[in-house]
């Protein structure tokens, strides 16, 4: 074969190799996608059949696949059930709603990316629903929208960006927006018309377009333990009245742009000692006042002892541990900026994760604390201490190790026997 003819056959093997993985690559796209509306019937069956959904029980609903849609993604006609996105995305095209939940109540919904429709998650008339865990993004008007006398529903642990309205409730009532970790670059972060007697609480608001939240018509609503960080305007607030604190020492929020200082203590902040809450208090407009702003950001970390430590910091929490074994909380801290010197950390801690009295050790060297408030009744303690500022280990341990206490009831157990042997043998002879 000459060169020529060797330099042809070399190109078309080349150009079928290409095609064939082509052809291999667009047929596994096409069975990572399934295209079209889910529904899940109130009979509990799933139409169409061969939808990429499982359940085993009529009641827990699994994705296999991601899902695209032209129209509606997911419809619910069925209460009591958990729907599990197990990671998978449902997909549509600017228009529509995502997964829809209107008029059901007990229905759970985690796990899952919901991305570019006109509402990610709609809940109409619904009660004690579940949005857990979810990642709801660059949908054109809602990311989620609780509307007409919904209530008892809770948001929870989701991941809300680059929507229009991130979470919008209307005329709803008794709901929970708790403990999401991003409510970020959104117009309206939350957005309240006419909804009262909700709580939002434990979430980080952050450079959103508008608000980080607006509350229009929306009274007795109460907003504490969230971060409000670089929003254009942080609180918008047109004829509402609301509680922006959740009382001393619990505190209120954090506020990225606070002037104030924290110089004193105490519920009139008129005490010696610091406790990581500003000393004045930030004021939104003449009827919505925080007390007791927070110096840091807010976090809560679950422990596996079923309870949560609290953590206000103005140092980034890089990691944060408990040892259930000897009763130890373990953190890893850095400065927030290149030239910050002073740190300071605040923790409320359930007694039944660590006992009072507690030494703290930065880099193995044991500090002072002060006890910002003890309660033997609601068994918890909440401390305040100082560092100067580089990376640094914090433990907080039992003053008395839990080991003490039993060692000292055996010591004491068995004095106690052998003084008792003792007298009995004196009476004997």
């Amino acid at each position: 074969m000459g060169s020529l003819a060797k330099w042809i056959f070399g190109i078309v093997i080349m150009l079928l190799l290409t095609s064939t993985l082509t052809f291999a690559f667009n047929v596994k796209t096409a069975k990572n996608t399934w295209t079209g509306t889910i529904y899940i019937r109130a009979d509990g069956s799933i139409d169409p059949s061969n939808a990429p959904i499982i359940s085993y029980d009529n009641t827990t609903y699994i994705l296999t696949t991601n899902i695209t849609s032209s129209a509606d993604g997911i419809i619910v006609e069925r209460d009591d059930v958990v729907i599990d996105g197990a990671g998978y995305a449902v997909q549509g095209v600017g228009k529509y709603v995502g997964l829809d939940i209107s008029g059901r109540s007990n229905v759970t919904i985690k796990n899952m990316k919901i991305r570019m429709f006109w509402c990610g998650i709609l809940l109409s008339h619904s009660s004690n629903n579940s949005i857990i865990g979810n990642n709801i993004t660059d949908n054109s008007n809602y990311g989620i929208w609780l509307k007409g006398s919904s209530s008892g529903n809770i948001v929870r642990n989701s991941i809300i960006e680059n929507n229009a309205d991130g979470i919008k409730l209307s005329g709803s009532l008794n709901n929970k927006i708790v403990g999401n970790n991003l409510i970020r670059n959104n117009w309206y972060g939350i957005e309240f018309y006419n909804s009262s007697n909700n709580c939002v609480i434990g979430n980080n608001l952050i450079r959103n377009g508008q608000n980080g939240i607006r509350l229009y018509v929306s009274s007795n609503n109460s907003i504490y333990h969230n971060n409000f960080i670089n929003n254009t305007l942080q609180v918008g607030s047109p004829y509402s009245r609301n509680k922006w604190d959740n009382d001393y020492p619990s505190g209120g929020n954090y506020w990225s742009n606070y002037k104030g200082v924290d110089l004193s203590s105490g519920p009139y902040q008129n005490e010696t000692g610091s406790d990581g809450i500003g000393d004045t208090p930030y004021i939104i407009d003449k009827n919505n006042v925080d007390r007791y702003p927070l110096m840091g950001p807010f976090n809560s970390f679950n422990i596996s002892v079923g309870y949560s430590v609290d953590v206000i910091s103005n140092s980034i929490i890089e990691d944060f541990r408990y040892f259930e074994s000897n009763n130890t909380i373990v953190m890893h801290v850095s400065n927030m900026t290149a030239d910050q010197t002073f740190g300071f950390c605040r923790l409320t801690i359930p007694h039944d994760a660590i006992s009072p009295p507690y030494t703290v050790k930065v880099n193995d060297t044991t500090i002072g604390y002060q006890t910002v408030y003890e309660n033997h009744t609601e068994e918890i303690s909440i401390i305040y201490f100082t560092y100067e500022h580089s990376k640094l280990e914090i433990t907080i341990t039992p003053e008395f190790p839990s080991i003490t206490i039993p060692l000292l009831i055996v010591i004491i157990t068995t004095l106690l026997i052998a003084s008792t042997k003792k007298r009995t043998k004196s009476k004997i002879s």
